[in-house]
């Protein structure tokens, strides 16, 4: 049998593959020549959900063991990359002069909260306690997003190149 550790892995790599397969077969297709403000919003809208981290600081649901310090922090910045990103979205989808520079924010703020979070979740070793909901939200939410932190990043690192 398995031990947790290997298969959150597992699912972690599956979930990547799968989740860049379906990018590269599907929507980068559809995306690549959009401009940056139709090309960003999709993957933007997608971390308005965040919010859902809050489920971290919420009593009774989510093992107690854990540091509030971590909990309280993950929940936070969750909330806030999901307010970012909905302003961000309004921004882009309205096509506001400031839109990508709130992107950058959004993306900068909302990625840093996942390249800190994800080392403590398994410093912290919490896919050995029962998670339930956050285990299934970490191999498939928070992969979706971090793979979309990455592809904005890239779009408006891009963006720059063309100014």
């Amino acid at each position: 049998m398995m031990d947790n550790f290997t298969i959150i892995n597992l699912q972690a790599l599956t979930g990547t593959v799968a989740i860049i397969l379906g990018f590269k077969y599907w929507i980068q297709p559809r995306i690549s020549k959009l401009p940056i403000h139709e090309a960003l919003l999709p993957f933007v809208f997608l971390n308005t959900f965040r919010y859902l981290g809050l489920t971290f600081m919420a009593k009774e649901q989510f093992y107690d063991g854990f540091p509030t310090e971590f909990l309280t922090t993950v929940g936070l910045l969750d909330l806030t990359t999901a307010i970012l990103a909905i302003i961000a979205a309004i921004a882009l989808k309205n096509k506001w002069s400031f839109a990508i520079p709130l992107v950058w924010i959004f993306n900068i703020v909302g990625f840093g909260d996942l390249i800190t979070a994800f080392p403590q979740f398994f410093g912290l070793e919490l896919y050995n306690q029962n998670l339930g909901f956050i285990w299934l939200m970490f191999v498939t939410y928070g992969l979706a997003t971090f793979l979309s932190h990455i592809y904005i990043f890239y779009r408006l690192f891009k963006n720059l190149r063309k100014s």
